[in-house]
């Protein structure tokens, strides 16, 4: 098995096959992929090697899928968003091999968006566009008036492709895995998130992307002054200013002060300043 995955990616859809075959036999009941020797050899693979040897095999762009998502967050975290495309991805795999083993089963037909795993597993990681396309690769469609629930078009996605996507999401987790790996370290926030995946969308094997994203991050400027509001007003109650008095500092010709004597308080508070240069 090593071998034949260190070689290319051709391997990694029989590897995976085999793997979920062994599964069925002994009647484990999670058909999602947690073949340990095979996920550190697909772990290995993905490392090694640049991720779109995968997607013209594998039928999915996770790299896409990833970046899209991560954009779409209002987290500062990208840690968080991995984690949730790691569940999202389980679900879909999930979904794929249920339609390979067994096209036939009726409760199959119809995946309800309102459902307990959709909601917890699917929605915290990918927006409703992205659920819908991805869940088209299987082949459910919306179910017209009812917004809830997709349904499995009456023209079956063919059994090999079903095994192809399995095995893409399959994929996909190993390279949010990394991802994870490689962030941990480095506070996890999104912006080196997004960096690392723009380097493997480059074809960069992992280390190469690493280094370049520390490369182009670290050496960023990070200290831009920040621009006022120009809502805001300094001089009243209100949070925005309902008038456009003072909203912006005034654009006027600088005016020197007068020489007109300064009030008593003011004139102590100056000539104290002369005696500390003193």
């Amino acid at each position: 098995m090593s071998a034949g995955i260190r070689k290319n990616g051709i391997g990694c859809l029989e590897v995976y096959q085999a793997s979920l075959e062994r599964r069925v036999q002994q009647g484990e009941w999670d058909l999602v992929c947690r073949d340990e020797e095979l996920c550190k050899e697909m772990e290995t693979r993905l490392s090694e090697c640049s991720p779109q040897n995968f997607h013209s095999q594998l039928g999915l762009d996770w790299l896409s899928v990833m970046e899209a998502s991560l954009q779409a967050s209002h987290h500062t975290l990208g840690q968080n968003r991995l984690k949730s495309l790691i569940k999202a991805f389980e679900v879909l795999e999930l979904a794929a091999l249920n339609l390979y083993l067994c096209p036939w089963r009726k409760e199959y037909k119809v995946v309800k968006m309102f459902s307990g795993m959709f909601t917890h597993c699917v929605k915290p990681a990918l927006t409703a566009q992205q659920a819908e396309e991805l869940f088209a690769l299987l082949g459910y469609q919306p179910a017209g008036s009812n917004e809830e629930e997709l349904r499995l078009s009456t023209k079956p996605v063919h059994s090999h492709t079903l095994l192809q996507l399995a095995c893409g999401f399959f994929t996909a987790r190993i390279e949010c895995q990394l991802l994870l790996t490689a962030v941990a370290s480095l506070g996890g926030s999104m912006e080196w998130v997004l960096q690392l995946i723009h380097e493997r969308k480059r074809g960069c094997t992992f280390q190469i992307a690493l280094d370049s994203t520390k490369r182009k991050l670290e050496c960023a400027p990070c200290d831009t002054p920040l621009a006022l509001d120009a809502t805001l007003d300094l001089y009243t109650d209100d949070n925005l200013a309902e008038h456009s008095h003072m909203a912006s500092p005034p654009s006027l010709p600088y005016i020197p002060p007068s020489d007109a004597p300064l009030p008593h308080n003011m004139s102590h508070m100056q000539h104290h300043r002369r005696l500390t240069r003193v």
